[in-house]
């Protein structure tokens, strides 16, 4: 049995940020050939199930919490409240505080949408779109308490510009044994607790799954997947990704949205 785990965007998806029936086709064929096939995102649950996938596997959030296809928890690393309470109240940001299914922050709706709608870099009114209702999923100019009594999974933060992405760094570099920033890109901050990553969540997975190492196929094209790049054997980036990612990956791949990722599982099932 193999265990085939892949990013979502810039990596499974379309270039609409969505799964579509030659994709949903291609993960069914996975698993009726006796495989499992798992997404691996930095979303949360919410905004996984947005992209329209079927059924699967889900490692959500850079590794912090594991489900079956049944949609029953696996494992879950939710960060602990010294931390949370730290980027509540002893920094200056209106950080993102991700729970399994919604999204909190202090920050105020008009100035995030902006800010977000910035960073992502429309390219086409579908896109657009998506992420317009992705944004309904957020609760804006919450009670920092509020936020601190909820389990939090993950923290984003959208980086205005490169000194703020830098201070990130300086605080996750400082609180090492606390926190992981594994971003997608440079311009968000992808926040996680201690050992949480994508590398260890699929080696969690697998190992509860009775998988071995060189079994396991993973794929991605952004910053946060670098654990997982590194971590296996069998580790590819489509041609379209980040130098970072290529370089970890073992091997290159087709663009993402010419389908080459589910491709490639299915000629290797």
């Amino acid at each position: 049995m193999k265990l085939f785990a892949s990013d979502l965007d810039g990596t499974l998806l379309n270039r609409n940020h969505q799964s579509d029936h030659r994709i949903n086709e291609g993960i069914e064929k996975i698993f009726e050939a006796g495989h499992i096939f798992t997404v691996c995102t930095g979303r949360n649950l919410s905004l996984t199930r947005s992209a329209g996938l079927v059924d699967t596997f889900l490692i959500g959030m850079n590794g912090a919490c594991i489900l079956d296809k049944a949609g029953h928890i696996i494992s879950s690393h939710p960060m602990d409240k010294e931390t949370i309470r730290l980027l509540l109240f002893e920094t200056p940001y209106k950080f993102e505080y991700q729970t399994f299914d919604e999204i909190y922050t202090t920050g105020d709706e008009v100035t995030f949408t902006k800010i977000y709608m910035q960073n992502q870099r429309m390219r086409n009114r579908e896109v657009q779109k998506n992420m317009e209702k992705n944004l309904r999923k957020y609760h804006f100019q919450c009670d920092p308490f509020d936020i601190l009594s909820k389990d939090i999974y993950k923290v984003n933060l959208h980086c205005t510009h490169k000194d703020m992405y830098q201070e990130i760094e300086e605080l996750s570099k400082h609180y090492a044994d606390k926190i992981v920033n594994a971003p997608s890109v440079t311009s968000l901050a992808e926040i996680t607790g201690f050992g949480v990553t994508k590398g260890n969540a699929v080696k969690e997975l697998a190992d509860f799954l009775h998988i071995r190492d060189e079994d396991v196929y993973v794929y991605g094209d952004g910053l946060n997947d670098l654990s997982m790049l590194k971590r296996f054997e069998h580790s590819y980036c489509p041609s379209t990704g980040t130098v970072q990612a290529k370089e970890a990956a073992s091997y290159q791949i087709g663009p993402y949205d010419e389908y080459s990722v589910i491709s490639h599982m299915l000629e290797n099932l």
